[in-house]
């Protein structure tokens, strides 16, 4: 009778390899995955960790229009609109720190935005 699947010796030895190492590598990845990882749940980013890091959105405030300073964190549309007035009227801020000068800034909200501005 003729198999459908005739195998020489050196074919079948050469099978099992395979399957061996398909069914090592499959029992691996399950140990691996289900008893070598860590127990405790991932958590977001720790905000005292992130001071020492400057954001990607740094604007200048001399230069940067009221919907830029909108996405900054803390900085509304007034607060927006407050900043661009105070430099048409004042002139260009000369440092950070000079946002002080803007109504309704004050210290603790200097402290929130200023490492999203830079003056140049």
């Amino acid at each position: 009778m003729n198999r459908f699947f005739e195998f020489s010796n050196s074919q079948m030895k050469t099978l099992t390899v395979l399957v061996v190492l398909v069914v090592s590598f499959a029992g691996y990845k399950f140990v691996r995955d289900y008893y070598l990882t860590q127990s405790k749940p991932t958590t977001a980013w720790n905000v005292k960790y992130m001071d020492q890091y400057r954001p990607t959105l740094v604007l200048n405030p001399n230069l940067a229009p009221a919907d830029s300073l909108e996405l900054i964190p803390g900085i509304g549309p007034e607060f927006a609109r407050r900043i661009v007035l105070f430099r048409d009227n004042n002139g260009p801020f000369l440092s950070v720190d000079s946002l002080l000068n803007v109504p309704g800034i004050g210290p603790k909200t200097l402290l929130n935005i200023k490492k999203y501005f830079e003056v140049k």
